[in-house]
């Protein structure tokens, strides 16, 4: 800088006329003397507020800390996420673990918070907590005409408080318009694993194989996403998202699972009402799982999202006082969620209990009116009460909000077939056809609904497509038997028993049928010979033995008629049987 010119001040200052009328000379003279500095820029480029940003978050945490950058507000979607990936960059090149950003939507969904800039000190407190993070960061780019104000906010996630404000201005010049302008045409919003975590690379804190565990499961493969979250217990053994989400994975990992949210969010199963045969690999791996949804729930008492699952887990084993325990303690602490309701109404559904099904199915309808499942599901309710009407109702307005769905018309069909409205039923059953094509349970539903009708042709031809498409399906070939028997086609009949036998041996009731068919044809020994293989396998149920009477009463072998209406009658006094053996009584006294 120029000496101060003391002479020339003076000067200037007993002519103020000629300082107006020559004002740019004068200020190029103020600049030579000193008394006025330029500027050497406006505001620095974006990549400067960055990493000098970048820079001051770390001098906040020791080194290798874990932060999570959780939300960042600009002009578009597409600009706050190429900041985040360059202020990620930043971070990791100075030796900081940042929180895969691909799990971010999954961490806000999980926790229901809404994404945006401006989160609250118990938000971040709750994401960077879930995540594992010592700092949560978030940020804004705000337009102010000629520059953009760029801030970010860091959160000590275990004190809760505000450890740093960082704001810069940066120069919308040309570059920067150019980079806003070409973002905000990019169609979506691209996030790459550039600095997350992969399969290659081994994760080496709790945070790392937290999100690798979250990607390995989201691809459904929950054996490495379990082995994964374990890591992660074993390093933060109070990181209660990984004993959550290894719960799930537990879960889902021996489930049939229908559907999968996003980022593993949740999964939705089929749900198995065979509860008494389950396999023991699956129970334990439901114990397992229900064991870490209690330590998440410890670590974590408010999280409605533990105890439904820990419900649902409960629900699969049968143990359904425990499942409404839970899921009521969900209802508590979320009361406006509409799936705990429609979970605790299955429970109570399974349980027999269908007015607290329906009542808590209608809570879920109210709460969620747009969701064609509460309908489908209050509708199963109201078929189960014997009101048909009213479950078609329901099963309609599913149709309506998913008209789509082949499955929606398959459970109305079967309300209209239980109120022997079987045109209506086969007009529902026909379009679940058109709808899926390939199904074989959906021309079963048809071909069972034209057996109501007793139309054995269209029938056979129903289950013969549905053998076409699941050629090893025994209940197929047993159904199709049943119409060649009731045409009295009694070979055929015997093909296809015979069939279903050799696919599902252990089945009582094929053994019967096939009985019955040679029974018809008066095959008396090989009648007897089924009747009996069913009696091995199913020995209390003593109708098998009226079925091997009438084959002995055919043979004329009447004191072993005689012992097995005998034993039918001994339990059920069935008129048929009485006249049998009184039948069986005088032919054996002539």
């Amino acid at each position: 800088m120029l000496k101060f010119n003391e002479e020339l001040i003076v000067t200037l200052s007993r002519n103020l006329s000629f300082i107006v009328q020559n004002s740019k000379k004068v200020i190029l003279l103020l600049l030579l003397v000193g008394f006025i500095q330029a500027p050497t820029a406006w505001g620095l480029s974006l990549m400067e507020a960055i990493e000098q940003s970048a820079q001051k978050i770390v001098e906040e945490l020791p080194p290798k800390s874990r932060v999570a950058i959780i939300a960042f507000e600009s002009p578009n979607d597409n600009l706050s996420d190429y900041i985040m990936d360059e202020l990620t960059g930043s971070l990791v090149g100075r030796g900081m673990e940042v929180a895969d950003r691909r799990n971010m939507d999954y961490v806000y969904k999980e926790l229901k918070f809404q994404m945006s800039g401006d989160v609250s000190d118990e938000t971040a407190q709750s994401i960077g907590k879930f995540l594992g993070a010592q700092l949560v960061i978030t940020g804004q780019l705000t337009s102010q005409g000629k520059n953009y104000r760029y801030r970010t906010s860091a959160i000590h996630v275990e004190k809760a408080t505000l450890a740093a404000v960082i704001r810069f201005d940066v120069d919308n010049n040309k570059a920067m318009q150019n980079l806003v302008t070409t973002l905000a045409k990019q169609k979506t919003t691209v996030k790459t694993a550039k600095y997350g975590v992969d399969e290659k690379t081994a994760p080496k804190t709790a945070g790392t194989f937290l999100d690798r565990g979250i990607l390995f499961a989201t691809r459904g493969d929950y054996e490495m996403a379990i082995t994964d979250f374990t890591e992660a217990i074993e390093l933060a053994p109070n990181l209660a998202a990984a004993y959550m989400l290894r719960g799930r994975a537990l879960f889902a990992s021996v489930s049939k699972v229908i559907e999968q949210e996003d980022n593993f969010r949740s999964v939705e199963i089929e749900l198995n009402g065979m509860w008494s045969l389950q396999e023991p690999k699956k129970i334990q791996s439901y114990e397992k799982a229900i064991a870490d949804f209690t330590q998440s729930i410890r670590l974590d008492p408010g999280n409605a999202v533990a105890y439904t699952e820990r419900g649902i887990t409960y629900q699969q084993k049968g143990d359904f006082d425990k499942a409404l325990a839970d899921l009521t303690q969900a209802i508590r602490l979320d009361p406006n969620n509409a799936e705990r309701y429609r979970h605790r109404g299955d429970v109570y559904h399974n349980t027999y209990h269908n007015d607290r099904a329906i009542a808590d199915f209608t809570q879920a309808i109210k709460l969620d009116p747009n969701n064609a499942d509460r309908y489908k599901a209050r509708g199963f309710a109201y078929a189960f009460n014997d009101d048909p009407d009213r479950a078609i109702v329901d099963f309609t307005q599913a149709i309506k909000l998913d008209p789509n769905n082949a499955d929606r018309y398959r459970t109305r069909g079967i309300s209209y077939r239980d109120k022997r409205d079987y045109d209506k039923a086969l007009t529902d059953f026909t379009h679940a056809i058109k709808l899926d094509p390939n199904n074989a349970d959906r021309y079963a539903d048809r071909g069972y609904t034209y057996s109501r009708k007793e139309d054995y042709d269209q029938a056979i031809a129903d289950y013969t497509q549905a053998i076409k498409l699941d050629p090893n399906n025994a209940d197929r070939y047993t159904d199709r038997g049943y119409e060649y028997y009731g045409k009295k086609d009694y070979d055929r009949a015997i093909a296809d028993f015979t069939q279903a036998i050799k696919l599902d041996p252990n089945n009582a009731d094929r053994y019967k049928a096939r009985g019955n068919a040679y029974l018809g044809k008066k095959d008396y020994d090989r009648a007897i010979a089924d009747f009996t293989q069913a009696i091995k396998l199913d020995p209390d149920y003593v109708f098998f033995y009226g079925y091997r009477g009438d084959a002995y009463l055919g043979k004329k072998d009447y004191d072993r008629a005689i012992a097995d209406y005998e034993a039918v009658l001994r339990i059920y006094p069935v008129d048929d049987y009485k006249k049998n053996l009184d039948d069986a009584r005088r032919a054996r006294g002539r």
